[in-house]
């Protein structure tokens, strides 16, 4: 492992970025590796302090180091089959690069999420 971090045995899977652990927490820039506090792993294998994750959670759902998503509860299907487009933007069709996955596509057209097909995320950003 190129982490420099002690994992788990019973960690299925694990996201090895290089001296993840030898770099200041994005939220409160303290230096992770000679801190105290808990640490968090994120999906995409940044990490920064439990806190700071319990805190940054409560208002952003991507990594604000890579952007890509930190959790996928799905509330955004059920947002978006309550919020009905009208009928003239229902054939309409959206570009889009996908954050997660970093591929581009086409998407149905609506106002407030886009989700992509293929990798089924909502982290998606106009084109």
């Amino acid at each position: 492992m190129k982490c420099n971090a002690c994992m788990s045995r019973t960690l299925v899977e694990h996201v090895c970025i290089e001296k993840c652990l030898e770099d200041n927490c994005s939220i409160c820039h303290e230096y992770i590796f000679n801190s105290n506090s808990p640490v968090k792993a994120l999906p995409c294998g940044h990490v920064m302090h439990s806190t700071c994750f319990q805190e940054y959670t409560c208002f952003h759902y991507t990594c604000p180091i890579c952007s890509k998503s930190l959790d996928t509860r799905g509330y955004a299907d059920a947002l978006l089959s309550e919020q009905k487009m009208p009928d003239e933007y229902l054939n309409q069709t959206q570009a889009i690069l996908c954050n997660d996955c970093r591929r581009k596509g086409n998407t149905p057209y609506h106002w407030l999420h886009h989700k992509y097909s293929s990798c089924a995320s909502y982290n998606t950003r106009l084109l």
